[in-house]
């Protein structure tokens, strides 16, 4: 199962969805409380033996930031 992490300075969140992982860390942007920000895409990893779960990121995603427009833009990464 897919799920998108986002970044921006101090705020961070999950979602299951991109284009809403981009929306929230963009309104972190566009009200100045961050001047950047990451959405990754992850996989949803579980280790049965241990009953533990967390993320795995894959390294795939978009970098935001403000123009002097004011409007954010984004482009895709892959590491």
């Amino acid at each position: 199962m897919f799920i998108y992490l986002w970044d921006a300075c101090h705020f961070r969140g999950v979602t299951d969805d991109p284009d809403r992982a981009r929306e929230a860390a963009a309104a972190c942007i566009s009200s100045g409380l961050a001047s950047g920000a990451r959405v990754e895409s992850a996989l949803l990893v579980s280790g049965f033996a241990h009953m533990t779960y967390g993320y795995e990121r894959t390294g795939q995603g978009w970098q935001g930031k403000r123009r002097d427009s004011g409007r954010v833009t984004w482009r895709r990464f892959a590491s």
